[in-house]
């Protein structure tokens, strides 16, 4: 459980965030979603206090994020950004980065580190690849790489910032049915996605952020039975419903 109240924060004198309280449960998908430059990134980053907060509190499992140090931190939530530079490594070294919070100067990998990396490669399908070149590798390929890294990195909280950026429909999927896995095995989610269809699909909590303020929370259900003018007024859309085998599918259109 991530707890956040009356959070501000931002960039150098920009204030970005304004007094947000939300709430993050385990073992759920929380999706955010909100129109470009509304704080979303911000948001996560902040968690892992690559922002730092002018005011407000953050709590993980019970404690500030500012009594962890940066190796408990990290032990508690892995971030994946949007943007990531790629090294000239082997998928599994790369996996194995995300180690490095359980290891002491100097860094030497241990039989266990080993085993986690290996689990996780196996996990996200990659165990005959491990000796590759990342960079020789598919985006979807590449993304499933930096995956298995935050589930090497054995945390209870994974942020996902635009995930299914450049990624095909069918990696789209698998990304999707992969988060929802790790969120029934206990973890908690927290992703930012731009495509409202899939957001409403995958989440279990929506948060929809505007102008550096949380507009309104909610399951999908929720929020489309009864805040759908936030929806609307936020994003310009007319948002429907069918149902299908699979559940509710939500289409957007514009107005």
């Amino acid at each position: 459980m991530i707890d956040v109240i009356n959070l501000c924060t931002g960039y150098e004198k920009k204030q970005v965030l304004h007094n947000i309280c939300v709430s993050f449960p385990k073992g759920k998908i929380t999706v955010l979603i909100g129109p470009n430059g509304c704080g979303k990134s911000t948001l996560l980053k902040t968690f892992v206090r690559i922002n730092s907060h002018t005011s407000g509190e953050i709590w993980i499992q019970e404690k500030s994020i500012e009594s962890y140090s940066s190796n408990e931190l990290a032990k508690q939530i892995a971030y994946l950004p949007q943007k990531k530079q790629t090294p000239d490594i082997s998928v599994r070294r790369m996996v194995l980065h995300g180690r490095f919070p359980y290891l002491h100067y100097p860094r030497k990998y241990r039989e266990e580190d080993i085993v986690m990396a290996k689990h996780a490669l196996a996990r996200v399908g990659l165990s005959a690849f491990e000796e590759e070149n990342i960079n020789r590798l598919s985006g979807g390929m590449q993304q499933n790489v930096y995956i298995a890294m935050a589930l090497a990195q054995d945390t209870q909280t994974i942020l996902l910032d635009e995930p299914t950026t450049y990624l095909d429909i069918s990696h789209q999927l698998r990304l999707m049915k992969m988060m929802r896995t790790l969120a029934d095995e206990g973890k908690t989610i927290i992703m930012v996605l731009h495509d409202l269809s899939q957001a409403f699909r995958v989440a279990d909590k929506l948060v929809v952020l505007k102008e550096g303020k949380v507009l309104a929370t909610g399951t999908p259900k929720q929020m489309y039975e009864n805040k759908k003018h936030i929806i609307t007024d936020t994003f310009d859309v007319e948002m429907e419903r069918i149902e299908t085998k699979t559940g509710w599918h939500y289409i957007c259109e514009d107005i």
